[in-house]
């Protein structure tokens, strides 16, 4: 057996990129700022959204924030698959809503729709599938 390290992806960085990591790093404005302000607008015009894109510091965010502005919050349950990256149950849980575990299909992992179908409530306000 050979312990060779095998990386998931090699990053393709070439000096448009360098520029523009260098440009922010200068700016003192690494979280929000101009930078972000037009990605988020040319993200934005080129999928035709008008001002629908915000950007954010991480998946576990992007997940709270889907489920903020769907109106998801205390006394509602999400259905979340019982094997996935804690962020799923975390990001719900931080809307104040309740996790609502459902098993997943052996054969590809993904959520059980018998499983899921069961858990189903009054309280079940979203399904939260994870690839």
């Amino acid at each position: 057996m050979s312990n060779a390290f095998i990386p998931p992806a090699k990053p393709i960085i070439g000096d448009e990129e360098r520029e523009a990591v260098d440009r922010v790093l200068r700016s003192g404005m690494i979280a929000q700022g101009p930078e972000v302000a037009a990605f988020e607008a040319e993200f934005s015009a080129h999928f035709g959204l008008g001002r629908a894109c915000v950007a954010v510091n991480s998946g576990t965010s992007g997940l709270h924030l889907g489920l903020l502005s769907s109106g998801i919050g205390a006394g509602d349950e999400v259905i979340v698959p019982s094997f996935t990256f804690a962020a799923t149950a975390n990001s719900v849980a931080l809307t104040g809503a309740t996790p609502v575990f459902a098993d997943i299909a052996l054969d590809d992992f993904t959520l059980d729709p018998a499983s899921v179908e069961a858990a189903i409530t009054e309280r079940t306000k979203a399904i939260m599938p994870v690839h």
